[in-house]
Order: structure tokens, then C-alpha cells, then sequence
């Protein structure tokens, strides 16, 4: 059984990704005493857990011990006597498993292992077991969304994005919020702030930095004036990535100047879906 103790006050790094499971359990109809039945809205999509548990009252993914693990905040109501909850894998395995204290209607489940490598959990579809007097409750735990492409703007545009960098706005068009976890260019991983959190029908930008660097020492060996074509890949913790093609037009006629060149064009890749 895997216990890890998260932090409990409020002191962590509060960049919170408040209600990012607001659709990712499909919660049981639970009623005091028994072992409840999955269910979902009938067409295979997972409800929100106040819609469908009477014992889940709340649930979100927080981002502690300084940006490096993700937990899952689980708060039961106060009508039951909670005694522990867990995260069972696909393949049956024990993820992570917390217990609570008397009188407790809050704890964190850890959604990464490793005391290095803080590897998150696979993705899969998981389950969310809460045990307590007179209660025992299965809920399907599904985390992925759908994201798609809405723009590619230069940094020079958005606050949040540095003027050498180019920045990808993406919505996600899924009932779930996502968390994009890495950026790559032309197959290269690039420095990238983790877990930006995009929650449902909403925009986020993602940051690929430096691209429009002007520098000369960043600036390709073309011809005065050029243009490429670059592959930018978005990578998330549970959700397919988004792939596109942006030309970056290159004038070295006067030191290096990159500019935005076209319109991007995206590239439908599916994952495969594995579990180690």
C-alpha cells in the first residue's frame, strides 16, 4: 500500500487547479450501507461526483511541495464517518491510498510517485474507492480531455508569454480540465512551466520560449530571407497532445529577425494509451 504524506495546511504552493475533477468522476449514486454500482449519463461520459455521489462533496487537484507533485483533494460530507480512500489503476494496482483522522472530512491523495522523478498516474481508466462505517463506494476516475487549436500569437501580444517567445492558444473543447505538462519543437523537448492547468470551454496559452529569439546566435544558417516550417507539440498529463506546423519567417539581411509567417496548421496524432 502506497501512503504519501502531502501537506495539509495552507502554506503549499497555492497555485491551485480549483475543481479540475468538476467532470472527471463519475460518482455512484451511494446510499449509506452498501457497495454502490457505477453509472455514468448514458453515453459513456463521466458526471461530476455532487451530481451523482451522496457522500463526495468536493474534489480538486492542487499542485504542492513547490510545483513538483499533484494531489487530489478529496472532502466527503459530513453525514458519513470516512476511514480511508484510494486511487486503483486500470490494471487493478493500488495507486496511492490516504486515511482519515477522526472527526476528518478532508485529506490529499498524492497523483504522482517517485521521491525524484514524480511520475504522475498513468493514464487509464482509474478508480476512486472510498471506505468508511456503512459506506464503500467505487467511483470511476477519468481525468483526460479533448484540446484544440485556436491561434499562434508572437509573445509580443500576451502578458504572459515573453517577447522573444511564441505562444499557443488552445481551448479545451472537453468536460474536464487538463494540465499541459510539456512543450516540443522539431522533436526536442523545451523548457516549459508545468502543469498550466486549462479548465472546461475555456482558452489557455502555452509559452514555447525563445522561438523569435533575435539573437544571432539563435537564429538559423539560411539565406538572408527565409522561411521554415517548425512542428510545436503540447503535451499533457492525460490527454492526447496537440500537434501543428507554424512557418517562422527568418530575414538575416540585418542581424536576425524572426517574425510569424501564415497561418498554423494542425496535425491530428492519436497516443497510444499505456500503463507500466
Amino acid at each position: 500500500m502506497t501512503h504519501k504524506n502531502i501537506p495539509r495546511n495552507n502554506s503549499i504552493d497555492r497555485r491551485t487547479v480549483l475543481g479540475l475533477l468538476s467532470g472527471s468522476l463519475a460518482a455512484l449514486a451511494g446510499c449509506s450501507g452498501g457497495l454502490s454500482d457505477s453509472s455514468d449519463r448514458g453515453d459513456g461520459s463521466a458526471g461530476p461526483p455532487e451530481e451523482q455521489s451522496d457522500y463526495i462533496k468536493e474534489t480538486s487537484i492542487e499542485i504542492v511541495e513547490n510545483g513538483r507533485q499533484l494531489a487530489l483533494e478529496v472532502a466527503v460530507t459530513d453525514e458519513i464517518e470516512p476511514s480511508s480512500v484510494s486511487i486503483i489503476t486500470e490494471s487493478g494496482r493500488e495507486f496511492v491510498s490516504d486515511y482519515f483522522s477522526p472527526g476528518e472530512t478532508r485529506t490529499r491523495l498524492s497523483l504522482t510517485e517517485g521521491e525524484d522523478s514524480n511520475e504522475p498516474l498513468p493514464r487509464g481508466q482509474h478508480t476512486l474507492y472510498l471506505r468508511g462505517d456503512n459506506v464503500e463506494t467505487k467511483l470511476p476516475l477519468e481525468l483526460g480531455t479533448t484540446f484544440e487549436l485556436e491561434e499562434v500569437v508572437p509573445g509580443s501580444e500576451y502578458e504572459e508569454v515573453g517577447d522573444d517567445s511564441l505562444g499557443v492558444v488552445l481551448r479545451n473543447v472537453g468536460q474536464r480540465t487538463g494540465a499541459a505538462v510539456r512543450t516540443i519543437v522539431n522533436g526536442e523537448n523545451r523548457d516549459s512551466d508545468p502543469f498550466a492547468p486549462i479548465k472546461p470551454d475555456e482558452t489557455g496559452i502555452v509559452e514555447f520560449k525563445f522561438l523569435l529569439n533575435d539573437r544571432v546566435a539563435n537564429c538559423a544558417k539560411v539565406e538572408e530571407t527565409t522561411e521554415r516550417a517548425e512542428k510545436l507539440t503540447v503535451e499533457f498529463l492525460w490527454s492526447n497532445p496537440v500537434v501543428l506546423t507554424q512557418t517562422i519567417s527568418y530575414d538575416n539581411s540585418k542581424g536576425c529577425k524572426k517574425s510569424l509567417a501564415g497561418t498554423p496548421e494542425e496535425i491530428t496524432e492519436k497516443s497510444t494509451e499505456t500503463e507500466t
